[in-house]
């Protein structure tokens, strides 16, 4: 019998297709683990991964500057009034110009308890006029006990009159001052020490 079977078997050829059928699938599956393991080694785009929430940044306001503190201001030091002479009109002229240049006033003027003007400047004639008895009525409030007016000031028309007195042997005698206010408690110990200085000898 020359023709084979159909239920005859080869050995080889059945070797040969199972060697033929085995090396793809192995090449597929060595093939497919070596392209996973690429793509888990490279590197994730930044534009796919998932983007985080913004971090809301809370901005503090700006602080307001520090005060500028002025520095306090310093009165201006006054010098003493010394008298030269002994000529009375130049010691009175040099009391009045010395309280113009240091104080704050317009005009000054000095009399005496009588009522005197012994000397002026800056002072209108009708203010001049007034010295007289406004001085002598300060003489008598002098003798209400507890008052003391040798130093003081009182509106004069428009301008206020700033006053101290000093008292010596031949009487009292009184330096004013005209301005627009009055004179601070320094400034009336300043024309009083100036006053008695000026006096002193007459």
């Amino acid at each position: 019998m020359t023709d084979r079977s159909v239920s005859w078997t080869d050995a080889e050829s059945i070797a040969r297709l199972l060697v033929r059928a085995t090396v793809p699938r192995r090449a597929a599956a060595s093939f497919a683990r070596t392209t996973s393991t690429a793509r888990a080694a490279r590197p994730v785009p930044a534009a796919a991964l998932p983007s985080a929430a913004p971090v809301a940044r809370v901005s503090t306001p700006p602080q307001p500057p520090p005060p500028v503190v002025a520095p306090p201001t310093q009165q201006p030091v006054v010098p003493k009034l010394e008298q030269a002479s002994d000529n009375p009109s130049d010691r009175l002229d040099a009391l009045l110009a010395w309280t113009l240049d240091h104080q704050r006033c317009t005009g000054a003027f000095v009399a005496d308890d009588n009522g005197l003007t012994l000397a002026a400047h800056g002072i209108s004639e009708a203010h001049v006029s007034l010295v007289g008895p406004l001085l002598s009525a300060l003489v008598a409030v002098r003798s209400i006990p507890g008052i003391d007016a040798t130093s003081g000031a009182l509106w004069l028309g428009a301008n206020m009159m700033s006053w101290v007195e000093a008292r010596t042997e031949r009487g009292g005698f009184c330096l004013g001052a005209v301005g627009a206010e009055a004179l601070s408690t320094q400034a009336l110990e300043q024309l009083k020490e100036a006053l008695e200085v000026t006096v002193r000898g007459l």
